[in-house]
């Protein structure tokens, strides 16, 4: 009797997956693309229509707010990693666990710790790792030669002291740097062991490793080593030696390639310098299922396919975009990219900020007092004091 119940319960699900059509948001080139990949997702599931919605990054976030409000939203959502904590706290997506729980394809031990890390909000599981990015250094290889590096820096002294000869060239810099983007500036705190907020959200910029890191990024202005206004155009700079190292993510490689190829052969992708460790920003996307989804069960599964080591190959041979899955690192699409794998490598040690709900404020109120200390309005102290002030009412 069992038996026949589960047989009726489980036709009943294939029945009501059949003749359903599973609405989808994504962004950007990623929505252009993902129904090259829905499609073999229909065909393992008959009746099964994936429509996808696309939407422009830059009213993304504008669109899910009206979204949630309007309780609107599709069933399966593309959602950017630093968005996570701010949906989260409204309560519109979704608790995964207990669909993790008996999944044989996700688990978390199956991605990168920092990519994880973003889906969890305060204990709960409420998104899926689709693909992620980080940060590394990006150097004309030519240029560090003739300044005496047969290598990327290997750590903080050595990337001053390059970026500092490169800079004595007539009309050029060393380096480039955003004044106030928090992600090029973060990691700088997280390789000196230090961090804004800790886990138990106290407050930690008032202590020494933070003010190293916020000086020796600072030095780099007041030395004249990068240019304070940032680079006009990054490829054309990098192409001209203008600014021979700077900080991005894997979608540029492709990008200098297509754009510049006169300079092939003469650039190369390097860890991100070292002091106590190497750290670097993780980003991308991850996957959520909407709360007020009529389609949970067939959300969820596309989640899982999404996540097959087959598709996040398959989405990386697209789009290049790298995948989250550690298994698919092995490929050797990947370890055998001399540009890719050291992606891969830096993947290892990345890390994600905060996932809380005020973490968005904090991080303007960083950005804000970084670019005043940087451009030399501030000193140190005050950019602590002002950053301490401002923060402590938010974590209040």
């Amino acid at each position: 009797m069992k038996k026949i119940v589960i047989s009726f319960l489980l036709i009943l699900l294939a029945i009501s997956i059949c003749g359903t059509t599973l609405k989808v948001w994504a962004m950007g080139e990623e929505a252009k693309t993902l129904p090259v990949v829905t499609q073999e997702f229909e065909k393992e599931n008959p009746g099964v229509k994936v429509e996808v919605q696309a939407l422009p990054w830059s009213n993304a976030f504008e669109k899910l707010l009206t979204g949630v409000a309007g309780r609107q939203l599709p069933d399966v959502i593309q959602m950017g990693t630093t968005w996570m904590p701010s949906f989260s706290a409204m309560g519109a997506f979704q608790d995964l666990g207990k669909y993790i729980e008996k999944s044989e394809i996700i688990s978390e031990d199956k991605f990168f710790p920092g990519s994880w890390s973003t889906c969890v909000y305060k204990g709960k599981v409420y998104g899926i790792p689709w693909y992620v990015d980080t940060r590394v250094l990006f150097y004309r290889t030519d240029l560090l030669a003739e300044v005496g590096y047969t290598e990327a820096p290997k750590n903080w002294d050595e990337l001053y002291d390059a970026a500092k000869k490169l800079a004595e060239r007539p009309d050029m810099y060393g380096l480039t740097f955003q004044t106030n983007e928090i992600q090029e500036f973060i990691p700088f705190v997280w390789q000196n062991g230090a961090t804004v907020i800790d886990e138990n959200n106290k407050l930690k910029v008032d202590e020494p490793n933070f003010k190293e890191a916020l000086d020796y990024f600072a030095r780099f202005f007041e030395e004249d080593i990068v240019p304070k206004a940032g680079s006009g155009n990054i490829f054309q700079d990098f192409a001209s030696g203008f600014v021979p190292m700077f900080f991005t993510g894997p979608w540029m490689v492709s990008m200098i390639h297509e754009q510049t190829p006169q300079i092939d052969g003469k650039w190369a992708v390097a860890l991100m310098p070292e002091k106590i460790t190497r750290t670097s920003f993780m980003g991308g996307s991850n996957w959520v299922i909407s709360k007020t989804s009529k389609n949970k069960e067939l959300a969820w599964k596309f989640v899982e396919f999404m996540s097959t080591p087959e598709v996040q190959l398959q989405w990386y041979q697209l789009l290049k975009a790298l995948p989250a899955v550690k298994e698919v690192w092995n490929y050797s699409e990947l370890k055998d990219d001399p540009f890719t794998s050291i992606f891969g490598e830096q993947l290892k040690d990345a890390r994600a900020t905060p996932n809380i709900a005020e973490w968005e404020k904090i991080e303007s109120i960083v950005e804000g007092v970084l670019e005043k200390r940087v451009l030399g309005k501030i000193t140190t102290d005050e950019a602590i004091d002002e950053m301490t002030q401002k923060i402590s009412k938010i974590l209040k």
